[in-house]
């Protein structure tokens, strides 16, 4: 008991620490680009759905200094990583699934920007933090793509049939940041008018983020180096 407390404590102590942000930025690496191409077996979507509860899990501990926001982000965490794994046991709860992870995603990518702006030494860790929730924000996308799918099936136009929902909904993962990056591919369009306006709010933030982003950054370093000239 006295070594998983120590563990425990270790581990609250890590995610408030600008290593962390590395950490959660190899985390999402590893679910957004290694994992969706070898989602095609059993196996492999369990391995999937352990690193997207890493993720969200991540999340808890890196709101360890707000206990408002941590007692939120826990409670979300908990529910999107429940319902996550009962969709995965083949239970209909596919558009449960998709808002608890686009709420819990959220609520992580705001405690991300806290840490990433927060006062202290500006370190590389923070820039690959807002990396993080860039690539946060791409998969809050890919959830909302889906869930309007789910909706409607011919809400977007694809290539060619898929062979079953998980492969889907890596196509979605795919669309949303091909369409953050504007890069506009155009294998696959939207045809409801709840997905156009989702693809041109994504496309704006794809543009936007990045801007601002960068400004505040340097803006965090020029001032970071007037501090240690002083």
């Amino acid at each position: 008991m006295n070594l998983f407390r120590r563990v425990l404590r270790l581990n609250s102590s890590f995610w408030t620490e600008d290593r962390s942000l590395t950490a959660l930025l190899v985390y999402l690496l590893i679910v957004i680009f290694v994992l969706p191409p070898l989602t095609l077996s059993r196996g492999s979507e369990i391995v999937n759905a352990v690193f997207f509860s890493m993720v969200l899990v991540s999340g808890v501990f890196a709101a360890n200094e707000h206990g408002h926001v941590r007692l939120l982000i826990l409670i979300l965490a908990a529910i999107a990583i429940v319902v996550h794994w009962l969709n995965l046991s083949s239970l209909p709860l596919q558009e449960a699934d998709n808002i608890f992870s686009m709420l819990s995603l959220g609520t992580l990518a705001s405690v991300v920007l806290y840490h990433v702006f927060k006062e202290g030494n500006f370190t590389h860790h923070r820039i690959l933090g807002a990396v993080s929730v860039y690539l946060l924000i791409g998969l809050i996308w890919s959830k909302a793509y889906h869930l309007v799918f789910l909706g409607d099936s011919n809400a977007f136009v694809f290539p060619h049939l898929q062979a079953n929902e998980e492969i889907v909904y890596t196509r979605f993962v795919y669309f949303s940041y091909e369409t953050l990056t504007t890069l506009g591919f155009g294998d696959i369009i939207p045809i409801n008018p709840i997905a156009k306006s989702l693809v041109m709010i994504d496309g704006l933030t794809g543009q936007l983020f990045p801007a601002i982003m960068i400004t505040r950054l340097v803006s965090l370093e020029i001032e970071a180096r007037k501090n240690r000239n002083n």
